[in-house]
């Protein structure tokens, strides 16, 4: 392969976001997560390699995007320590999906992946890094634990790589809409209780417009955890549905998508799309539970309202829940020729120097206990006056196995949520019916 910018034109498919909580596991061989970071580790990269090197990586994205993308958000971060590092970037597609990579025997030595490692381990390319870890003397206990711990879980106690970002969720709110029916903006101490009561006040008619309190990604909800309850149970591969656990978690979480009755269209207000049109476009949902990248999104998608953030809320007596992170992972393949280049590369990118940067740009870090969150998005315009710091949970939920029967078994659990809401359903039936189907499609997948 040559050419810094060829490129691979394909479709990605990633899985859904997010999980774990910082619960003060060991955090790899270089430091245990949660301890304080040693003066002299933090962001410490690969020394071994002369800075002037000169290098071709090439990078596989599981997460889509291009070459120009890649070298904004990554590339010229790596090249601010190793100029003359350059990069082929791939994408999934015809012809270049990962088995055809690995049966190519195309040299591949940065692969980016959502949480879902388990399409990379399945195909032969993960490599464990412990070594370089260990020669490099890297701490891993920088690292929000949840994100070194699901690695670990989903690898055998192995380190594929390092995280490079996380994300989550927030709340979001429209304050015309506070001011219109006179109700007070939200703060930094709310529970859901308390967000239920606010969003009932604010669920109405008005000039014959229907406006709603609250809508959400309803897998925000569910994945809303302490102690994560797999989906799928990974020893009998079986669904988990039908269960104590998601019986309460329905009780608690149904109201607050039914403070109208009979909801004609439950995914208004539970669907990633629907829910944010009708936040953002329709100006008709008071409060927004969404992804935290309102940094990027509003200044790329130049939002028009005025609004403002308050921090995913806890209940009440479950005071330590919070959602699950998405991690971003860099991960290097098995067979790289230039294993030391690429960690010193990855290592670049969870360096405090660019997390910094990055952080300013509006991006929430994988890193625990940093002394910059408080310049999260000062970067960018549309963040100015609005409280960013908002954009980082006060806890993270643990992470579920992310693999393609948690992806089944998730999108029938959507499904008894929205029937429920729907009054189609009682929870008990809905949740039995789930667990039922998402059976079936387990089985069928094991089949392929």
């Amino acid at each position: 392969m040559s050419g810094t910018k060829r490129k691979w034109l394909g479709i990605t498919a990633m899985s859904a976001l997010l999980l774990l909580a910082a619960c003060g596991k060991e955090g790899g061989d270089g430091g245990a997560a949660g301890e304080p970071v040693r003066p002299g580790d933090a962001g410490k990269t690969a020394e071994a390699v002369d800075p002037n090197k000169a290098v071709e990586l090439t990078v596989y994205s599981l997460l889509g995007g291009n070459y120009e993308g890649f070298m904004s958000s990554e590339g010229q971060y790596i090249q601010k320590k190793y100029p003359n590092f350059k990069f082929n970037y791939m994408l999934p597609g015809t012809g270049t999906t990962l088995r055809d990579v690995v049966s190519a025997k195309t040299p591949i030595d940065i692969i980016i992946s959502s949480p879902d490692l388990q399409q990379v381990i399945d195909v032969g390319l993960d490599s464990d890094i412990s070594d370089l870890v260990k020669k490099h003397n890297y701490d891993l206990g920088r690292f929000i634990p949840v994100t070194i711990d699901m690695m670990k879980q989903l690898a055998g106690g192995r380190v594929l790589g390092l995280p490079g970002r996380v994300s989550s969720y927030t709340l979001y709110y429209n304050k015309d809409l506070f001011d219109k029916f006179g109700v007070p903006y939200l703060n930094d101490k709310m529970t859901w209780e308390q967000i239920l009561d606010t969003a009932k006040k604010l669920t109405r008619t008005d000039g014959g417009v229907q406006y709603y309190g609250f809508a959400a990604d309803i897998i925000a909800m569910l994945d809303m955890n302490e102690r994560a309850p797999q989906y799928v149970d990974t020893k009998n591969v079986k669904a988990t549905l039908n269960n104590e656990y998601w019986k309460q978690k329905f009780d608690r979480t149904v109201p607050l998508f039914t403070m109208l009755p009979n909801v004609s269209d439950p995914a208004l207000l539970t669907s990633l799309s629907k829910s944010r049109d009708l936040f953002l476009k329709e100006k008709r949902a008071a409060i927004l539970l969404g992804i935290n990248d309102a940094g990027v999104r509003a200044a790329s998608e130049k939002w028009d309202l005025n609004w403002d953030i308050s921090p995913y809320p806890v209940f009440k007596n479950a005071p330590k829940e919070g959602p699950q992170p998405s991690t971003r992972y860099y991960l290097i393949a098995n067979g790289s020729k230039y294993r030391e280049e690429a960690f010193a590369a990855i290592t670049q990118l969870a360096s405090d120097d660019i997390q910094r940067e990055l952080v300013k740009n509006g991006f929430t870090p994988p890193l625990q206990k940093v002394d910059y969150i408080d310049t999260l998005g000062s970067g960018i315009p549309e963040l100015k006056g609005k409280n960013a710091k908002a954009l980082v949970p006060l806890n993270y939920g643990e992470m579920n196995v992310k693999d393609k029967y948690y992806i089944a078994a998730r999108a029938e659990l959507i499904t008894a949520f929205n029937d429920v809401v729907g009054g189609l359903k009682d929870t008990n039936s809905a949740l039995r019916e789930a667990e039922e189907r998402a059976d079936k499609k387990i089985a069928e997948l094991k089949n392929q």
